[in-house]
């Protein structure tokens, strides 16, 4: 274990930072793929027979593979190591976009929708951008001993 402060947290503290993180996740792919949407002018799913669910339905798989990768990315973190968990990083990506490609062949999709697909590529790119943004947080916690941020409006008159 790494020397210097460390504080404790509690895991609700960390139950609710992964249920933001997911939640930051699923907006910036929902943003992402209407953006792709647009730019396009295409939807995730458009193989005949194949139903407008199962790209939703890969999604929520994905954020739970992704919620699952941030409780063994802080276990990582509360043991001592201060470095993100690059393998976790890594391998969530990975199993993210073999999901969506697994889960799309399963499901029929072709594979204009799933390995070439711009929106299968957003998953592991949002994923791995906000789990670096949660190892970040959760490392301000529990290695440094400053304060929570508070709004403006929170801080204390006096201590100008």
């Amino acid at each position: 274990m790494s020397g210097g402060p460390r504080r404790g947290v509690t895991r609700g503290y960390v139950g609710a930072l992964i249920l933001a993180a997911t939640i930051v996740a699923a907006a910036l792919l929902i943003a992402a793929w209407g953006m792709l949407t647009l730019a396009l002018n295409r939807d995730p799913v458009m193989s005949p027979g194949v139903s407008r669910l199962v790209g939703p339905a890969l999604v929520f798989l994905a954020l739970a593979l992704f919620a699952g990768s941030l409780w063994l990315q802080s276990l990582v973190l509360l043991r001592g190591q201060r470095a993100p968990a690059w393998g976790h990083l890594i391998g969530l990506a990975g199993a993210s976009f073999l999901l969506w490609c697994g889960g799309g062949f399963l499901a029929g999709m072709r594979v204009e929708e799933t390995v070439l697909s711009p929106f299968g590529a957003a998953i592991p790119a949002i994923w791995l951008l906000v789990g670096l943004l949660y190892w970040a947080v959760l490392m301000r916690r529990v290695y440094t001993d400053r304060p929570p941020p508070r709004w403006p409006w929170e801080r204390d008159e006096d201590a100008a």
